[in-house]
């Protein structure tokens, strides 16, 4: 339950954190604000984490998969865990929506292609997978700054949470993206992120 509360807090601050940083004077400063929550919120999960089970699936939708295909988070607590990111990130952009006219105009100038969503969803997915795994197996929290960077510096900047599907959706509320592209970038993140994930366990027994 706590990994739930965690991660539908996270998923809120990150969105949040995007929302306000689209609005930035410049494309790095939306980067490294996400970026920034990123680590924080990987830092609070990582002190959830057990010998049994990893917290840090309350990071993102892409982490929750990882983690359940090598066996390191229940799977039985994805759904809820993934209700609840969604829920808080919807929250959000629809807040966001009802202040639009205050809150003023956002860097993301036109809508990423569905090819170019794709991409970036998977590239994301891919390293999203490598990053948790690392964290998870006592790498520095820091590194999950990776992905919210390679999202927002490989494609369109609204792509910046690609690395988080739930917060996608949050952006897609606020009318910051388009729900077609927001859709094709957080599935193809997610089955890059279980096909990483599988092949890491091939690559890397699960006594190890």
């Amino acid at each position: 339950m706590r990994i739930v509360l965690l991660g539908g807090i996270s998923s809120a601050l990150i969105t949040a954190a995007a929302i306000v940083g689209l609005r930035a004077a410049d494309a790095t400063l939306t980067v490294a604000a996400v970026a920034a929550v990123t680590a924080l919120i990987a830092w609070l999960a990582a002190l959830h984490t057990t010998e049994e089970a990893s917290g840090l699936g309350a990071t993102s939708p892409l982490a929750a998969v990882a983690l359940g295909v090598v066996g390191r988070a229940p799977w039985a607590g994805f759904l809820p865990l993934l209700a609840a990111q969604a829920v808080a990130a919807v929250a959000v952009g629809a807040g966001a929506a009802a202040l639009d006219s205050e809150l003023g105009p956002t860097l993301v100038t036109a809508d990423p292609g569905l090819v170019t969503a794709g991409v970036v969803g998977a590239l994301v997915g891919l390293v999203s997978a490598w990053v948790v795994l690392a964290v998870d197996g006592g790498g520095p929290a820091a590194l999950t700054v990776v992905p919210p960077v390679l999202a927002g510096a490989g494609g369109p900047v609204g792509l910046v949470l690609a690395f988080h599907p739930a917060a996608l959706a949050g952006l897609a509320t606020a009318g910051v993206l388009p729900w077609d592209a927001v859709g094709v970038a957080a599935g193809a993140g997610l089955v890059a992120a279980a096909a990483a994930s599988w092949a890491i366990t091939w690559v890397v027994p699960a006594d190890q």
